[in-house]
């Protein structure tokens, strides 16, 4: 069984159905919805689409739309232009522009411009209020790509007119995840936050980690955050390439010590946008994704408009099942996990519970975890046990939220809305809907966490040991 959760970008190659359908039954975890492209309307049907399948397969999935934030993106009147080594090209004109035209007043003759995740390099040149880019490749500069200038610091707003249309198209829509573009520190997400609170939205915010300032304020980035996106292409542009396993690795430590989920993305089977068959570097990067311990790993191009993208999840799904369970050890040696209460230390109890009855030799089938917010399941993944969490929560928005944590399978209860203890038989009848899905059998072991009651936040205080 999968544990790694896998977070595939919905375009005109997976947007109908069918697709849809089989792509959760290969593995997806989670939609990406990538806000940069297509219309509120196209984006809506799509969110909606994704939610019926869902619901008709009886399987949780989540959604996670990604807003722009403050990231700057080529506008051309046309869908593309070729481009030739030493042409200037007249830039800041309606014909060739950026998304945030306000910047152009603050640009230097020297500047390096590097579109389309460093596809292009151009020099900026200035005289008066005139501008050109010098193209420094040849290629073809597509509209709408990414456009970077490194270790330019540029004044702009975190949301831009229409991030505003997403986050509304995201309270419309209940979405599981907001990801948010160039972060740069934590009052960015606070900004974010500000504005979800005054629309009673409860998504979670992804943090895009993806250049030289979020890395200079990181703790306090994944701290305000509840959760964070490795963003490896426009990093690798706006660091040195050669930095980027190292941040990578970074990142995701700090993410999983404090028991939030994190996502390797961005060019990770890039080969199979065009091609039915990877790389071997490639399955070599998702495999080290998973040695890191990543919640998640993501598909972009490969499934939003590849030829391949059924093939593309299908490759990931088997290397991060038959990678994830090659190092089990305990994961305390690695991390430094804070246990802030007495819920925290119960979690933690289960887990030693897990280890010792590994070591003699006795198969745990999972953990079973009831649990009123998920914050309980998302505590004993963050360990990376490898057998799955069964979490038990109240709603599908608290089951999709949890869509996203390693090894996490959520069921709906709901009697956890009402302030009741968790009884036997609650114990019992989860233990069947597990056998009853052919999860787990007879003569499993499986290890219960929960509260006494359902609803009090942090009640988390008992571990034992359950054979089916």
């Amino acid at each position: 069984m999968k544990l790694t959760k896998i977070v595939a970008t919905i375009g005109p190659a997976s947007d109908s159905e069918e697709m849809i359908a089989k792509l959760i039954e290969q593995g997806v975890n989670v939609f990406r919805f990538n806000f940069k492209h297509n219309t509120k309307t196209w984006h809506d049907q799509r969110i909606k689409l994704v939610k019926k399948v869902s619901h008709r397969l009886g399987v949780p999935v989540g959604t996670l739309i990604d807003l722009q934030g403050p990231e700057i993106r080529v506008r051309l009147d046309r869908d593309q232009i070729a481009v030739h080594r030493g042409q200037k090209i007249e830039f800041g004109t309606p014909a060739f522009t950026v998304s945030h035209p306000q910047i152009l007043p603050q640009l230097k003759t020297g500047q390096i411009f590097l579109a389309d995740d460093g596809y292009l390099h151009f020099t900026l040149h200035r005289k008066g209020n005139a501008l050109w880019l010098e193209s420094h490749h040849k290629g073809i500069l597509k509209n709408n790509k990414s456009f970077n200038i490194p270790d330019t610091h540029l004044d702009l707003p975190i949301l831009s007119a229409r991030d505003f249309d997403g986050i509304e198209l995201a309270n419309n829509n209940e979405m599981s995840f907001i990801a948010l573009s160039f972060v740069r520190s934590a009052k960015d997400i606070e900004a974010l936050r500000r504005e979800m609170r005054k629309r009673h939205l409860q998504s979670r915010i992804i943090a895009k980690i993806e250049n030289s300032r979020a890395i200079a304020n990181l703790d306090k980035i994944i701290a305000a955050s509840d959760g964070v996106m490795v963003a490896r292409g426009d990093l690798g542009v706006e660091l040195p390439m050669e930095q980027v396993p190292y941040y990578q690795k970074i990142i995701i430590a700090k993410t999983v010590a404090v028991g939030k989920p994190v996502i390797t993305a961005t060019q990770m089977l890039q080969t199979m946008v065009d091609q039915a068959q990877p790389t071997r570097a490639e399955v070599s990067d998702v495999a080290n994704a998973t040695y890191d311990l990543s919640d998640a790993v993501m598909l972009s191009g490969e499934t939003a408009a590849g030829r391949h993208p059924l093939a593309a999840v299908q490759t990931m799904a088997k290397t991060v099942s038959y990678n994830e369970c090659r190092f089990s050890h305990d994961t305390r040696r690695r991390f430094a996990y804070r246990l802030d209460s007495l819920a925290d230390t119960i979690c933690e109890a289960a887990y030693d519970l897990y280890l010792s009855l590994q070591k003699r030799s006795v198969k745990i089938a999972g953990f079973l975890v009831f649990t009123h917010s998920g914050q309980t399941a998302a505590t004993v993944a963050r360990y990376r046990p490898v057998v799955p969490v069964y979490g038990f929560v109240p709603n599908l928005q608290i089951s999709q939220r949890l869509s996203l944590h390693f090894g996490v399978m959520p069921f709906i209860q709901t009697r956890a809305l009402v302030k009741a203890e968790v009884t036997r038989k609650e114990v019992q009848d989860a233990v069947q809907i597990l056998l009853n899905k052919q999860l787990i059998k007879k003569g499993d072991a499986l290890i219960v966490v929960h509260g006494d009651y359902w609803t009090v936040k942090g009640g988390t205080s008992t571990v034992k040991l359950l054979v089916v």
